[in-house]
């Protein structure tokens, strides 16, 4: 990233997202407005793969990047469809909660970013790595306070579904007795929720995006513009040329790794005459 450019992300991500500091889309803004006031590495750097990611902006990464998967996953619901992101502060496994208003129904999607871990489920238990939470019990609680808060706002007849949606996680393994709550792979969403039957026409979707609308601490969009696209789309050059590192890193790795057992092998083979000659003597 150039200085210019840098200048530009920083003031980009400083008004971009949600429109609060503690949203959806807040790690990506966060760790890009990071990034921006962080010097470059210089060309040497660059050519060895050294990780460009400033440290302070190596603290958002993983949540960055769980939320941008997420835009993305979302986005391809279609204009169907409305997302609503909660603009809430969450913890650190917490990728987001979203209401989906569509043809389907409504449900709360409880986001959980765990990277690269383990998760066991098998009816109301949840495991990670090993460790028991709480995420179905969360979810069916938080669905029962948002058909509440629709119910108060006049959509009475309407039920949210809940769904616990791992981010990040190396696999989900599912035990025989069924969860209460589905439990899903971020990449599993969008095909599950277009696969349900349809419940809603399209002017029923449209009266219930007007009143969800209404919702405090609720962001609203249309699922195909959903997060901003100039805060994903910055953040993905920002992934690139992480992603691009790392490759780089590898193959210097690869390379050194592939000399050291080559410089060996001569050594042998230079070495192996007189080792012999020590011993046949």
């Amino acid at each position: 990233m150039s200085g210019s450019e840098r200048v530009e992300s920083a003031e980009t991500v400083s008004g971009a997202g949600t429109g609060s500091e503690s949203g959806f889309g807040s790690a990506m803004a966060a760790c890009l407005r990071e990034q921006a006031v962080h010097e470059p590495h210089g060309r040497l750097a660059r050519i060895f793969g050294v990780n460009p990611l400033s440290a302070s902006a190596g603290e958002f990464y993983s949540a960055a990047l769980g939320e941008l998967e997420t835009a993305v996953a979302l986005s391809a619901l279609g204009p169907d469809w409305m997302v609503a992101h909660s603009t809430l502060s969450a913890n650190d496994h917490v990728s987001a909660d979203h209401l989906v208003l569509g043809p389907s129904g409504a449900f709360l999607v409880c986001g959980r970013l765990h990277a690269h871990s383990r998760i066991v489920t098998a009816g109301r238990m949840v495991m990670v790595n090993g460790r028991r939470v709480a995420y179905v019990r969360d979810a069916m609680v938080g669905a029962e306070r948002m058909t509440a808060a629709l119910a108060n706002l006049g959509a009475a007849s309407i039920t949210v579904r809940p769904l616990v949606v791992f981010v990040g996680a190396s696999g989900v393994i599912y035990g025989r007795m069924r969860a209460p709550v589905p439990v899903l792979q971020l990449g599993e969403l969008v095909r599950w929720l277009l696969y349900e039957p349809t419940v809603y026409s399209a002017a029923e979707v449209n009266a219930l995006v007007a009143v969800a609308g209404r919702l405090e601490s609720w962001h609203g969009q249309p699922a195909a513009g959903s997060a901003s696209v100039r805060l994903t789309a910055r953040f993905e050059r920002l992934r690139t040329e992480v992603d691009a590192a790392r490759q780089r890193y590898r193959l210097w790795v690869v390379a050194g790794g592939t000399a050291a057992i080559a410089a060996t092998v001569t050594v042998l083979v230079l070495v192996a005459p007189a080792i012999a000659g020590v011993f046949s003597g």
